[in-house]
C-alpha cells in the first residue's frame, strides 16, 4: 500500500480514530478526502494525510470541532488567535478552579481542621462560605483569612467567646426595655464598635460589606442566629445615640 494513499480503515488504524469518526469528519467536511477510488471508497492522500494531523494537533488543545474547522480555514495569524481564544479560555478554568481550591481550603479552616465532618457540619459551612464570597471580595476574603491566622485557633476561640457574651448581655438589655442611650447600653455600643473593628481590621470596604450582607441577609441569618430576632435593631439604635 502507498504510505501516501489510506483507505479508511488503514488511516483509522494508524491514527488511532474509529472508521465512524472519519465518516463523521467527512459528512461535516472537516476530513473530506479529495480522492475518492471508482467504486466509491474513500482515498486519502498526502495533503488529507497533513490536514488530519493539524486536526489532531488542535484537537489536543480542546478547540471545538467547529472552531478547528474554521481555524483551519485560515492563516497563520487567524490561528493564532484561535489559540490565543482558547488560552484565555483555560486561564478562565483555572481562575474557576482556584477560587474552588480557595473554598475548599476556607471550609476546612472553618472546620478546625476536623478530620470527620458530618454532612450538616460541611452543609453549614458551605453555606456560610458561599454567603460570604457574595458579599466579599476575593481580596477582602484573603484579608480576613489572614487576621484569623494571626489570632491563631487560641484567640479565634476568644474572638467567638467575646461575640457570644457581648450578644448575650446586649439582648439581656433589650429584654429588659432598657433605654438604648442608658449608659449601660452605650458601654456594649462602644464594645459592638470594638469587636467589628477587631474583625474588620478597621478597613472600610470590608465594614461596607459586612453592613451589606447584615441588610441583605437579615441580622439572625447573617450570623448563623447567633444574633436573636430584633437584636439588630436595638444595636442600630443604639449606635445612632452617637451618630456611628
Amino acid at each position: 500500500m502507498d504510505d501516501a494513499s489510506y483507505t479508511v480503515g488503514a488511516l483509522a488504524k494508524v491514527s488511532g480514530l474509529t472508521v465512524r469518526t472519519l465518516h463523521h469528519w467527512d459528512a461535516i467536511g472537516l476530513l473530506a478526502p479529495a480522492e475518492r477510488a471508482g467504486n466509491g471508497y474513500r482515498r486519502y492522500g498526502r495533503e488529507d494525510v497533513a490536514r488530519l494531523y493539524r486536526i489532531l494537533a488542535l484537537r489536543r488543545l480542546g478547540l471545538s470541532l467547529g472552531e478547528i474547522a474554521a481555524a483551519l480555514e485560515r492563516e497563520g495569524p487567524q490561528l493564532e488567535a484561535a489559540v490565543r481564544a482558547h488560552l484565555a479560555r483555560v486561564e478562565e478554568q483555572l481562575g474557576a478552579q482556584t477560587a474552588l481550591r480557595d473554598r475548599l481550603v476556607r471550609i476546612l479552616d472553618a472546620l478546625g481542621g476536623d478530620a470527620g465532618p458530618s454532612s450538616g457540619q460541611l452543609i453549614d459551612t458551605i453555606e456560610v462560605m458561599t454567603m460570604q464570597e457574595q458579599y466579599y471580595t476575593p481580596e477582602q476574603l484573603d484579608q480576613l483569612a489572614a487576621r484569623r491566622d494571626a489570632l491563631g485557633e487560641e484567640g479565634m476561640r476568644k474572638a467567638e467567646q467575646d461575640w457570644t457574651d457581648l450578644i448575650a448581655e446586649m439582648d439581656a438589655e433589650r429584654l429588659k426595655g432598657t433605654d438604648p442611650a442608658d449608659p449601660r447600653v452605650q458601654a456594649l455600643a462602644d464594645r459592638w464598635r470594638a469587636q467589628i473593628e477587631r474583625f474588620t481590621g478597621g478597613d472600610p470596604g470590608i465594614t461596607a460589606s459586612l453592613k451589606r450582607m447584615y441588610d441583605e441577609q437579615g441580622a439572625e441569618h447573617a450570623s448563623r442566629g447567633a444574633m436573636p430576632a430584633g437584636l439588630s435593631d436595638y444595636v442600630g439604635r443604639a449606635m445612632a445615640v452617637r451618630g456611628s
